[in-house]
C-alpha cells in the first residue's frame, strides 16, 4: 500500500504532464489537503514517528506548488500547523518539563492566532486563481464554485476555531451554497437549484468534479 507521500508526489508530478479535461488543480490540492490532515492525525498516535509528519507536511507543500502555484503564506501554514501538531503531542504525553509545559502552552496561544490569520490570506489566494479563468458554461460555473468551497472548507481546517466539528459543513461562495456531504458535495444556487457534485480520481493523472442538476430541485 503507498504512502500518503508517494501516493500524492506521484500524483502531481505527472499532473503538470497530463492534458485529461477531467483533471482540475484545484481539486486535487482538495484532496491533497483531505489527505494531509486525515494522514497527520493518524500519525499523531505516536510520538516517535515525527520524521513521517514532517515528510507529510513537505508533500502537501509541494501539492500546493504544482496545483496553485508558490505561496509563502502556505508554506508557512503548514509550518506551523506540523509545530504546533508536534507540541500538542509533547503536552498529551507529558514528555516536557513543567516550565517547558508552560511556555509550550504560551507559544500555542502566538501559533493559533498566526494560523487563524494564514488561513485567510491563503483562502484568497485559492480562491482567485481558482477562478481566474472565465466560466463559460453553467456547468463549469458550478464545479468552480463547488471547488473553491471545498477548498475553503479543507483551508478552514486548519484553523484551531474552523468548523471541523460541525456535523455537514457548508459555506457560502458568491450567492452559492456549498455544502459538503463527504461522498458527494451540494451546490444551491441563488435561483434556488440544486447541484450535486462527486469527486472523480484519474488514475495517474490527479482529481476532478462532475456536477449534475437535481431533478424537481
Amino acid at each position: 500500500m503507498k504512502t500518503y507521500k508517494t501516493r500524492y508526489l506521484f500524483l502531481l508530478l505527472i499532473l503538470g504532464a497530463c492534458s485529461s479535461k477531467s483533471v482540475s488543480p484545484g481539486m486535487t490540492l482538495v484532496t491533497g489537503l483531505n489527505g494531509y490532515h486525515e494522514e497527520m492525525e493518524r500519525l499523531e498516535a505516536q510520538e516517535a514517528r515525527w520524521p513521517e509528519r514532517q515528510k507529510v507536511g513537505n508533500t502537501i507543500r509541494t501539492t500546493f506548488l504544482m496545483t496553485m502555484g508558490g505561496s509563502k503564506e502556505f508554506n508557512r501554514l503548514v509550518e506551523l500547523d506540523v509545530k504546533r501538531r508536534e507540541y500538542l503531542i509533547a503536552l498529551r504525553a507529558n514528555s516536557l518539563r513543567p516550565d517547558r509545559a508552560a511556555e509550550v502552552k504560551q507559544e500555542l496561544v502566538g501559533i493559533n492566532s498566526d494560523i487563524d490569520a494564514l488561513t485567510t490570506i491563503v483562502k484568497g489566494q485559492v480562491a482567485a486563481r481558482s477562478t481566474s479563468q472565465p466560466q463559460a458554461e453553467p456547468q463549469q460555473m458550478i464545479e468552480s464554485v463547488a471547488t473553491v468551497g471545498l477548498l475553503t472548507m479543507a483551508i478552514d481546517t486548519f484553523s484551531p476555531n474552523g468548523a471541523a466539528d460541525v456535523a455537514v459543513p457548508g459555506i457560502n461562495v458568491g450567492g452559492y451554497t456549498v455544502i459538503d456531504q463527504k461522498k458527494f458535495t451540494i451546490v444551491k444556487t441563488p435561483e434556488g437549484q440544486t447541484y450535486q457534485c462527486t469527486t472523480v480520481l484519474v488514475q495517474e493523472e490527479g482529481a476532478g468534479i462532475n456536477c449534475g442538476l437535481l431533478a424537481g430541485k
